[in-house]
């Protein structure tokens, strides 16, 4: 399990929106980013970047993308396929000859500060499908932002469900 912070400016800079463009949006709902396909594959593609080792890209899963009614909260989840250096190896061992991670994501607006804050949860195909698939999506799911009082500081909650994560 990750939590990150993104700023918006940059996520959409980097996608080829003109800074002016950008002055002028109001950001406090997801629509307004862009569409929610678009925001799932924009934070994809940074937390792609910003992992070492692999070349492959994160793929949004379509039917996985979702808005919360007031447009502040996106849901969705990402697949990669993991280089395999010998698969016949790995069939001998696991039973399958390729490996996919998946991943569960939720991104949230609620800081209203330019940011959007996202848990990202993900294991191995093979891991998803059991026990460990069940504990992630339960504590991707209770992911909360919490907007602060006066000083407006964003915090988080995470509930997690397992023993086979340390949470804080």
């Amino acid at each position: 399990i990750a939590v990150e912070r993104f700023p918006i400016r940059v996520l959409l800079e980097e996608a080829g929106v003109a800074p002016e463009a950008i002055e002028e949006a109001e950001l406090k709902r997801i629509e307004k980013i862009g569409t929610p396909q678009t925001v799932a594959e924009l934070l994809a593609l940074r937390r792609d970047r910003d992992k070492s080792g692999s070349s492959n890209r994160s793929v949004v899963q379509k039917d996985t993308v979702k808005v919360s009614d007031d447009g502040k909260t996106l849901s969705f989840a990402l697949r990669v396929q993991i280089d395999v250096q010998k698969p016949e190896l790995l069939m001998e061992q696991m039973g399958v000859s390729e490996l996919y991670r998946d991943t569960l994501g939720k991104a949230t607006l609620e800081g209203d500060d330019g940011f959007i804050m996202a848990v990202f949860g993900s294991a191995l195909e093979t891991d998803f499908r059991g026990v460990d698939g069940v504990a992630l999506r339960d504590s991707v799911e209770s992911f909360r932002a919490l907007k602060g009082g006066s000083s407006g500081v964003v915090s988080l909650k995470l509930t997690c469900i397992s023993h086979i994560f340390v949470c804080k």
